[in-house]
């Protein structure tokens, strides 16, 4: 068994088993990983107020057949982000895109940087998170029809849509990544 301590911004957190969750975590030095948070649905769980998502957190991983979450502390809330409406969607819109683009477990320190900088700037560049993996939105146009602007992204395939196509993708599949 390795153990890791690292910082990470908390991507995103779902349930997992009975009183388990699972955490998607963005670190510098392993990129985008999962880990087990054993006890983490349990009320009283140690680790409920630092795992938020957009949480930059100093965390302590177990590795032996996929990470266990064995520590967290919180070092940063972004309170800032959180406190106007239309940054925190943005903020949020801009995490998932990063959860559904960055490799698992392939440190990117552009990445690391780019969600950092942005969160404490209170300036969410999405557009910079996409180009960074290859998807041009200010010129992008739909997948399917060709039309302009594409301002949809659908999860599962990876594909930008227009406001006409995306109606045929299931609502929780799709990320709206800048206003048609």
């Amino acid at each position: 068994m390795r153990e890791y301590v690292s910082d990470a911004i908390v991507l995103g957190i779902e349930p997992s088993r009975e009183y388990d969750r699972a955490v998607a975590l963005f670190t510098k030095e392993l990129g985008r990983i999962r880990a087990r948070v054993t006890g983490g649905a349990k009320i009283l769980s140690k680790f409920a107020p630092h795992l938020d998502p957009m949480n930059r957190v100093h965390v302590r991983l177990a590795h032996k057949n996929g990470f266990t979450l064995t520590d967290a502390l919180t070092v940063d809330r972004f309170a800032g982000v959180k406190r106007d409406a239309k940054v925190f969607g943005a903020a949020l819109r801009m995490l998932a895109l990063t959860s559904a683009l960055a490799p698992e477990g392939e440190p990117d320190e552009r990445v690391w940087h780019e969600l950092l900088r942005s969160l404490e700037s209170g300036k969410p560049d999405i557009q910079l998170i996409a180009s960074h993996f290859g998807y041009d939105l200010a010129g992008a146009g739909c997948e399917r029809c060709g039309a302009e602007p594409a301002p949809y992204f659908a999860l599962a395939t990876h594909a930008l849509l227009c406001a006409n196509c995306c109606v045929r993708v299931p609502e929780n599949a799709l990320l709206l990544l800048r206003e048609a």
